[in-house]
């Protein structure tokens, strides 16, 4: 009885240090995320701002303002109305983001869609590693009054959502079709705890807001296809889109 009670402890022990670890890896992680502001009202300007920064030691996402903030710049931004029509969404730099707008002039959802293709290849040579080229999707849904939801992609990358009651009810895509069934997305909260959904035949997934504030919805996809960008070889190409929602 003594040696099983040890061993459960030592168990114990090595779980909680694990899910440590694990919530140590994701509070020093940085990302991109998007902001978007506005009255939801027609002819009255919608603010999106592009973000780049990482997690503080209790769990807030701080703006960082160094190098990976000029980088920043080089997303490119489009809006898309449920009827197809696009605009590109000019970028300007801020003291910790980049900041754009558009003006909405009917009712309807909006989708803005932005890509930045343009990172240097990470290289880990020197500790071993495979290079891999990263190329980062955001995107995020505006309402004005009433609308219909745009229901297709608009970039390689790209996630949808509605709303079925309190659920959210998200949509993935790759390469214009929905993303393969057993697909891993990751959900992080406002609090930036995360959860991890595993997409249906359909590309679709669901979750329940808990609480309220800027849920960041991840879909990464890796092509092993290699190559050389700016002079550097790489392995593989790693996509990621992080679809931004507020819940309110």
């Amino acid at each position: 009885m003594m040696n099983k009670r040890v061993t459960i402890t030592i168990a114990t022990c090595i779980a909680f240090l694990l899910m440590f670890t694990m919530f140590s890896l994701n509070a020093s992680a940085s990302a991109y995320w998007l902001e978007v502001s506005g009255s939801g009202k027609v002819n009255e300007a919608v603010t999106i701002q592009v973000c780049y920064g990482s997690i503080d030691d209790y769990g807030v996402r701080q703006r960082d303002t160094g190098k990976e903030l000029k980088l920043t710049g080089d997303f490119k931004f489009f809006v898309t109305l449920s009827d197809g029509n696009r605009e590109e969404i000019q970028l300007h730099p801020k003291k910790d983001c980049w900041e754009g707008s558009f003006l909405p002039r009917a009712n309807g959802i909006y989708h803005i869609a932005g890509i930045n293709d343009k990172h240097p290849v990470v290289d880990r040579s020197k500790s071993g590693g495979i290079n891999e080229k990263p190329v980062d999707y955001l995107c995020a849904d505006y309402t004005v009054g009433n609308g219909t939801l745009l229901d297709k992609p608009t970039q390689q990358l790209d996630i949808i959502t509605h709303y079925e009651g309190r659920k959210v009810i998200i949509k993935t895509y790759n390469n214009g079709s929905p993303a393969a069934s057993g697909t891993k997305l990751r959900v992080f909260n406002p609090d930036n705890w995360e959860k991890e959904l595993t997409l249906d035949e359909h590309g679709e997934a669901t979750f329940v807001p808990t609480i309220k504030g800027l849920y960041i919805i991840r879909q990464d996809w890796i092509d092993k296809t290699a190559g050389t960008y700016l002079g550097t070889a790489f392995a593989d190409t790693r996509y990621r889109c992080n679809y931004c929602l507020k819940f309110e």
